[in-house]
């Protein structure tokens, strides 16, 4: 009860996105703290929490996932030297100083590369791979250097769940396809959903048209829907309709170099969904698996070229 009236007076208080959908008790999904860079909001003492940050990478793709002690990375980005510098920095204003988990939704460079150099500065507990372990050479250079330091290696497929936590309360499911066997890398992209409490997230890579019509048109078991879109193909592919009707997001995350996501963003507008743009802030998401609380970090600078004017 007294995280019910605690959890109202807050909402009373904080500004809000204008969302679709209300939580379990009554407030909001998602609270905007986006504007609010002097006061930190915190959980109650002891709540779990599901955590969500985006390296400030363009035109690339990487999250830090943490739940308690566990830590994923979805991507990598580039291997070059001011993307890795801009997620350790990133690492490093979380406090993390290794990685569970490194995912990889599919074996393009701005996906994989930077796996290489994040092994050489962090702990890595295990890859996990969705793609043939020979399919490229960004692929053999990653799966070389993990295996030289005797990093296992894993795959999965569409279908497969893995979990978060001691208890596996963080629910991740992979979602994959390749109807016709012949898709190019993008399409092929692994996408996550990832389930806490009431409360999703969903990761789509880089797919484009046939796979978003491929799950728009035949839902996967347990369907798409989720409160946060990663938006796919860093804000310069179409969203078919039906594939974002079937996830019917409150908010979308987009992490695209500044010109080519006009048309994402025009699209975003006429659905009257709001959306946040990676370069404006280190941005984090929370949630108690009852609301999600999303806001800015304050960043650990570690190189010069995190500050890069030219970034948007």
């Amino acid at each position: 009860m007294k995280r019910l009236l605690s959890l109202l007076l807050l909402l009373c208080l904080l500004p809000v996105f204008a969302v679709a959908e209300e939580s379990a008790s009554g407030g909001p999904a998602i609270i905007d703290r986006t504007g609010n860079l002097t006061e930190e909001y915190q959980f109650p003492e002891g709540t779990p929490v599901l955590e969500i940050v985006f390296p400030r990478v363009y035109s690339s793709d990487c999250a830090i996932v943490r739940y308690g002690y566990d830590v994923m990375m979805i991507d990598a980005s580039t291997g070059t030297e001011e993307m890795h510098d801009r997620i350790k920095s990133a690492l490093s204003s979380m406090g993390v100083d290794y990685i569970d988990i490194a995912f990889n939704s599919h074996p393009h460079d701005d996906h994989i590369n930077g796996f290489v150099p994040l092994a050489e500065s962090f702990p890595v507990g295990r890859l996990i791979l969705t793609f043939e372990e020979d399919c490229n050479d960004s692929m053999k250079n990653t799966v070389a250097a993990f295996n030289e330091k005797d990093i296992p290696i894993e795959h999965v497929e569409d279908g497969d769940v893995f979990y978060m936590g001691p208890e596996e309360d963080v629910v991740i499911r992979v979602l994959q396809r390749n109807d016709s066997g012949t898709w190019e890398p993008n399409n092929r992209s692994a996408m996550l959903h990832i389930q806490f409490g009431e409360r999703s997230i969903i990761f789509t890579g880089d797919v484009e048209n046939h796979a978003q019509r491929s799950f728009g048109e035949n839902p996967p078991e347990g369907g798409l829907k989720a409160d946060i879109l990663k938006y796919p193909h860093h804000g310069q592919v179409k969203l078919h309709d039906p594939f974002f009707d079937a996830i019917d997001p409150e908010l979308v995350f987009m992490n695209g170099a500044n010109q080519v996501m006009e048309g994402a963003k025009s699209y975003l507008d006429k659905r009257r969904v709001p959306y946040l743009i990676g370069y404006e802030g280190l941005t984090r998401l929370r949630t108690d698996g009852v609301v999600w609380v999303v806001d800015y970090m304050h960043e650990n600078y570690t190189d010069r070229n995190t500050k890069n004017p030219d970034y948007k």
